[in-house]
């Protein structure tokens, strides 16, 4: 765990960073219903493809088929690379990452991500995810200016 943690040691931001390792928990098990208990009700999940779902039913509804179907036995993983405090109940994680493809350990170019997770502390005093969203980068990224 001291890898993925990093630069960032704090007990505070340790808790924030539980959110990152939730998700990827519950994508290892291939669970829509794990994934959507990591966001808040509200939460936004955004991803290429024109993807755009609120709540946490919207995004257990397409992870289930995402698990059904193109996602099926794969895996993500992720480091973070900054993260910031917009107060003491929101903050702000920017992590590169990725989908693994069933049976692999590294991530492929073509999904390498750059992501930004918007959490939230909630009354019950877990953080969890309010708003996210990822896109394509290194060799992956399929922006053209």
């Amino acid at each position: 765990m001291t890898a993925y943690y990093g630069q960032f040691t704090s007990e505070r931001e340790k808790e924030v960073l539980s959110v990152p390792l939730r998700l990827v928990g519950a994508w290892a098990e291939n669970s829509a219903d794990g994934v959507a208990e990591v966001f808040t009700e509200d939460g936004i999940l955004i991803l290429p493809g024109d993807v755009y779902k609120v709540g946490r039913e919207e995004i257990r509804a397409f992870m289930k088929a995402a698990y059904a179907g193109p996602f099926k036995g794969s895996g993500v993983t992720g480091q973070p690379v900054d993260l910031r405090f917009a107060s003491d109940t929101v903050a702000l994680i920017r992590t590169h990452g990725g989908i693994l493809a069933p049976g692999e350990t590294e991530i492929d170019p073509e999904l390498a991500v750059r992501s930004t997770w918007i959490t939230v502390k909630k009354d019950d005093g877990q953080w969890y995810l309010a708003g996210y969203q990822n896109s394509p980068r290194g060799a992956g990224a399929t922006l053209r200016w």
